[in-house]
């Protein structure tokens, strides 16, 4: 699953009961120090362009990804 946290608590809800000991792949130029979901979830700041991808699986190859977004968010609501 792909989110779009705009802050910390958005971050927080998308972490979800996800294991704290679970690995953390993040981009280098995303900024995020943490290694696992446990540090994640002491972060005290969080860009809005930043994406979390949560893994469906959740086994013990599975890791939390966080990148830049490379597309603008939707700016009008749905038709």
């Amino acid at each position: 699953m792909r989110f779009k946290p705009k802050n910390v608590p958005a971050l927080q809800i998308a972490l979800g009961g996800l294991p704290a000991k679970m690995r953390v792949d993040a981009d280098p130029d995303s900024g995020v120090p943490a290694k696992t979901v446990g540090e994640l979830r002491k972060v005290t700041t969080w860009s809005e362009n930043l994406v979390v991808m949560i893994p469906q699986a959740l086994d013990r190859e599975s890791a939390v990804k966080i990148s830049k977004a490379s597309v603008a968010g939707r700016v009008s609501p749905k038709p």
